[in-house]
C-alpha cells in the first residue's frame, strides 16, 4: 500500500495495532540525540580531532563499567561518542577539556576484548586524560561529572600524541 495514497477514512481503516506499528517504528529509527560517531585512522588530521558534548547524567559510571578501579562520577546510560579505529594505534590520548574549573568531569571509555578505560581529574590536573595503545575496534566513551546530574559542556581531544 502506498502510504501518500492513504486519505483520512482509510487511516481509520488500518485500526489501532497498525498505527501503533508505525509509531514504534519512528521511535525506533531516531538516533540518540547525544551520540556522535568518529571514524580514524592513523596519522588521522586534524591532530587532535574533537568532538563537543554535554556531560553528566543520574547513572554511575562505575555500574557501566562494570568496575570499581578509579570510574568515578555520573553519566548518561548512552554514551556521549563512538569511536571507530581503523588501524591499531601505537598511542590514543583522550583529554576532556571544560570551560568551568567546578565542573569535575570524569571519562569512561569502553573497547573491544574487555578494554575498560577510567579517568578523572584527580591524577595529574583536573582535564580526566587517558593515554595508551589501542587495538582496531570500536570505542564507547562517557562523559560524566562527579556529582549527580550536574550537566555541562565539554570537548573530547583525540590524538596519536600525548596532549599534556
Amino acid at each position: 500500500m502506498n502510504v501518500s495514497k492513504i486519505g483520512h477514512s482509510n487511516i481509520f481503516n488500518l485500526g489501532w495495532g497498525a498505527l501503533a506499528g508505525i509509531a514504534i517504528t519512528l521511535t525506533n529509527v531516531t538516533p540518540s540525540f547525544a551520540q556522535s560517531a568518529l571514524t580514524l585512522g592513523r596519522n588521522f588530521r586534524p591532530d587532535p580531532a574533537t568532538l563537543d558534548g554535554n556531560a553528566g547524567g543520574k547513572v554511575s559510571i562505575a555500574s557501566i563499567a562494570g568496575i570499581a578501579d578509579n570510574c568515578r562520577g555520573f553519566s548518561n546510560a548512552k554514551p556521549n561518542h563512538t569511536i571507530t579505529l581503523t588501524e591499531t594505534f601505537p598511542l590514543m590520548d583522550f583529554l576532556i577539556y571544560t570551560g568551568n574549573i567546578n565542573d569535575e568531569p570524569t571519562m569512561l571509555v569502553k573497547g573491544p576484548n574487555g578494554i575498560v578505560i577510567c579517568a578523572n581529574g584527580e591524577a595529574g590536573g583536573r582535564n580526566p586524560q587517558a593515554s595508551r595503545r589501542l587495538p582496531k575496534g570500536i570505542y564507547q566513551v562517557w562523559v560524566g561529572s562527579k556529582n549527580i546530574n550536574h550537566s555541562f559542556s565539554y570537548t573530547l581531544s583525540l590524538s596519536e600524541i600525548r596532549q599534556k
